[in-house]
């Protein structure tokens, strides 16, 4: 059969697609328990439901319940790709997903965006319990981890705090270096951040190799701890972040992108 381009390309989304099940657990934030916030793409701009809306960086990370869902104690995610995440030892670092949390750096410069020396940061919670799945029913566990490095930065040309969106779009899909660890980046600038980051929009890099899985489709989060924590989404490092590669159709065929509930700006 004959493939032809849409003329309106619809590309792989490289972001959760569905909400499989969510259980909240004990003690969720009040308020954040819309699991659907956690499909699509990581947000770049938060808070336009608050007083205080403003870029997401890593000195300002996603706080809209219209944005970030809560996992309390003993509660779970559970979400599904449209098409499967795959074990490549080929992908920046040999990381296969990544996982947005709403985790920040204290600001020791504010506004300016400083890592204090020591570093603190905000919005970690507890452990989350990483698993992965072919099929929804049989479950490998990858690690337990907080949900910390590296925050989400929405912009590489942005200020800490700046209250419109810049102009050069950071890559959901593109994982910083594992190797960082946060001692490392005490004292940094945003500047210096924006280099170490290298076009990535952050977020905790996992990886298949070790599970005995070449691909899976499912991914679950575990609260495990006592304190909750939260989720903004989830990406495939394997496929391109939208404006990159278009599906191939046949005629007549109409392909439609599902999009997530709350748009960024």
């Amino acid at each position: 059969m004959n493939a032809t381009l849409l003329a309106n390309p619809i590309e792989a989304s490289p972001f959760a697609a569905d909400v499989v099940d969510y259980d909240a657990g004990l003690n969720p934030t009040a308020g954040f328990t819309d699991a659907d916030t956690a499909l699509g793409s990581p947000e770049r701009f938060t808070g336009e439901l608050s007083p205080f809306p403003g870029i997401v960086s890593p000195f300002n990370p996603a706080f809209g319940s219209d944005e970030i869902v809560s996992i309390g104690a003993g509660g779970f995610l559970e979400v599904r790709f449209d098409q499967a995440i795959r074990d490549d030892a080929g992908n920046p670092f040999g990381i296969d997903f990544l996982i947005f949390g709403n985790a920040g750096f204290l600001d020791a410069g504010f506004p300016n965006g400083v890592i204090g020396d020591p570093p603190s940061m905000f919005g970690v919670g507890g452990d989350a319990t990483v698993q992965v799945s072919q099929n929804g029913l049989d479950w490998v566990t990858i690690e337990t981890r907080m949900l910390d490095l590296m925050p989400t930065m929405g912009y590489s040309d942005s200020g800490a705090f700046d209250l419109v969106p810049g102009t050069i779009e950071t890559d959901f899909t593109r994982p910083v270096d594992p190797s960082v660890v946060l001692g490392d980046l005490a004292g940094k600038s945003l500047t210096q951040l924006v280099d170490l980051y290298s076009g990535s929009g952050g977020g905790i890099g996992f990886d298949l190799s070790g599970t005995g899985l070449e691909e899976v489709l499912y991914i679950r989060v575990l609260n495990e701890s006592a304190l909750a924590f939260e989720i903004d989404a989830f990406a495939d490092v394997s496929v391109p972040s939208p404006g990159g590669v278009a599906f191939l159709a046949p005629p007549g065929v109409l392909l439609l992108r599902r999009r997530r509930r709350s748009a960024s700006l």
